[in-house]
C-alpha cells in the first residue's frame, strides 16, 4: 500500500498543473446587412450597412456601369458602403462583384441590377408641317433621356430640343419653306441606350418658284439660257476657259474646254462636274459670250456637296486692262463645301478686296442649298449693287459717287461666269475629300433683265 502511494506521489510530482495554451488570434469578420445588394434599374445610389471587426479594403471588378461613391475601405465597427449605378439600358440584367480583403481573409458582395426599359411616347405618331414652313409642336413623355440620331435630320426641318428629358415636355419641329410640289417624309430615330423610338416627320407639298417671281418691277428679259437644248448648244451662249491647276487662288482643278465629262445638259439643267481624271481633277469654268452694264441677273442653282467643292456664280468686266482687283468683281453666289449651305456674296475692287481683307461680303445659311434649286440674283444699277437669295436681300453695296474707280469700277460691261473649283485658298482651307468626287453643280437657268 505504501509503495502504491509513493508511486502516485511521484507521478503527481512529474505531471503537475500545466499553463493554459496561447489562444489563436481571432479571424477578421465582416457582415453585410443585405446580400446581394440590389441596384435600381434606373440607376442612382444604393447603400448597405457593414459590420466589421477590422479594416477591410474594397476593390471592384472593373465594370464601368457602377462606381463606389464612398471610401475604398471599411473600418472596424459599423459603416455604409455606397454604390452609384448608371441606368441599365442594355438588353439584359447585369451583375457585378465587390471584393473585400483583410490580411489573408477575403469576402465578396454581389451587386444585382435589373433591366431598365426606357419609354418614350409622342402625342402624335407623325408631325406634319405646311408647305410654306412654320413650326409644329408634339408633346413627349419619357422615363429616361432620349437623344435624336442626327443623321436622320434633313435640311428641310430642325428639332428643338435635340435631347428629350425625363418627364413631360414639348418637342418643336421647325420647317423651312418647300419649293417641291410633292410631300416629303423622314423617319427620325431617338435613342436611349440600346433602345430606339421613331417619330415620322412630314411636310405637305410646296409651290415651286414661279418664273420671274423675284424680278424687280420695271425690268424686261433680254437674255436667257434655260439649258433645254442638247449639250452641243452650250457653246452658243458660253465660252470655256482652258486653265492649268493653280492659276488662281491655288485651286487644284484643271479647267478643260467644252468637255462632255465636265459640262453637259441633262433633264433640262446644265451640269458642271468636277471629277478625277488620272492624277488630276478636271472641271469647267464657263463665261457668257454676252456682257451687260446694269441689269438684274439671276440663276437657279443646285450646289454640290463635299469638302473641297467651291461653286460660284459671278461676273467680271470685259475691260481687264487695269488688272485685278482694280477692274472690279461681283460675286453673286459662292459656297465652299467645308461650310455646307452657307452661301455668300462679295464685291471686290481696289479699295475693297480679299487680299486686303476689306472686301464687302455678306453670308447666310441657305437651308437645302445642296439638296435642291435656289434662286441667286443681283440687281445692279448706277447707284448700288444688291444681291438676293430666293428674293431675300443679302448684300447691298452703294456707289459712293466719288467718281473713283478704286471704289466703284462698276460702270462698264460685265459678263457672267459659272464654275466649280476644287480646293484652293478658300475651298481647300481644311483640305479636300476626294471621296466627294465626282460632284455636280446644277444650273436650271440663267436670266438677264434690263430696265
Amino acid at each position: 500500500m505504501f509503495s502504491l502511494l509513493s508511486a502516485l506521489l511521484v507521478l503527481l510530482s512529474c505531471h503537475g498543473p500545466q499553463p493554459d495554451p496561447t489562444p489563436e488570434p481571432a479571424k477578421a469578420s465582416i457582415q453585410f446587412a443585405v446580400s446581394p445588394l440590389t441596384l435600381n434599374p434606373e440607376g442612382g445610389e444604393a447603400s448597405v450597412k457593414v459590420t466589421a471587426s477590422a479594416t477591410w479594403s474594397i476593390t471592384t471588378d472593373g465594370q464601368d456601369w457602377y462606381a463606389l461613391s464612398s471610401a475604398s475601405q471599411v473600418y472596424s465597427g459599423e459603416s455604409l458602403i455606397k454604390v452609384t449605378a448608371q441606368p441599365n439600358n442594355t438588353s439584359s440584367a447585369r451583375q457585378a462583384t465587390l471584393s473585400f480583403q483583410s490580411g489573408d481573409q477575403k469576402a465578396t458582395l454581389t451587386l444585382n441590377q435589373g433591366l431598365f426599359v426606357p419609354e418614350l411616347t409622342f402625342s402624335a405618331a407623325e408631325v406634319v408641317g405646311e408647305g410654306d414652313g412654320g413650326e409644329v409642336a408634339v408633346t413627349t413623355s419619357a422615363n429616361a433621356v432620349w437623344t435624336v440620331v442626327e443623321e436622320d435630320i434633313d435640311y428641310w426641318f430642325s428639332l428643338s430640343p435635340k435631347a428629350i428629358a425625363k418627364g413631360n415636355g414639348d418637342l418643336k419641329v421647325k420647317f423651312t419653306r418647300s419649293y417641291v410640289d410633292q410631300k416629303r417624309t423622314r423617319q427620325v430615330r431617338f435613342r436611349s441606350g440600346d433602345h430606339e423610338k421613331v417619330l415620322v416627320v412630314s411636310q405637305k407639298e410646296g409651290e415651286p418658284v414661279p418664273e420671274g417671281a423675284y424680278v424687280p418691277e420695271g425690268y424686261t428679259l433680254v437674255w436667257q439660257d434655260d439649258f433645254s437644248e442638247t449639250s452641243d448648244h452650250i457653246v452658243d451662249n458660253w465660252r470655256f476657259e482652258d486653265w492649268a491647276p493653280g492659276r488662281v487662288n491655288n485651286e487644284l482643278q484643271r479647267y478643260v474646254p467644252n468637255d462632255r465629262r465636265t459640262a453637259f445638259t441633262k433633264d433640262g439643267a446644265l451640269n458642271i462636274v468636277a471629277r478625277k481624271d488620272g492624277g488630276q481633277v478636271i472641271s469647267a469654268r464657263m463665261n457668257s459670250r454676252q456682257s451687260w452694264k446694269y441689269a438684274y441677273v439671276e440663276a437657279a442653282i443646285w450646289l454640290p456637296r463635299g469638302k473641297g467643292t467651291w461653286p460660284a456664280f459671278w461676273m467680271m468686266p470685259d475691260d481687264f486692262s487695269k488688272g485685278w482687283p482694280d477692274c472690279g468683281e461681283i460675286d453673286i453666289m459662292e459656297e465652299v463645301g467645308v461650310v455646307p449651305n452657307e452661301t455668300s456674296s462679295s464685291i471686290h475692287c481696289n479699295a475693297y478686296n480679299h487680299v486686303k481683307g476689306t472686301q464687302k461680303t455678306a453670308k447666310r445659311d441657305t437651308a437645302g442649298a445642296e439638296n435642291e434649286f435656289h434662286v441667286y440674283a443681283m440687281e445692279w444699277t448706277e447707284n448700288y449693287i444688291k444681291t438676293y437669295v430666293d428674293g431675300n436681300l443679302l448684300l447691298e453695296f452703294k456707289n459712293d459717287k466719288a467718281g473713283n474707280d478704286k471704289t466703284w469700277p462698276f460702270n462698264k460691261s460685265f459678263y457672267i461666269i459659272l464654275n466649280l473649283a476644287w480646293g484652293g485658298d478658300w475651298g481647300g482651307m481644311q483640305g479636300v475629300d476626294e471621296k466627294a468626287l465626282p460632284c455636280t453643280m446644277k444650273v436650271d437657268y440663267v436670266r438677264v433683265y434690263k430696265k
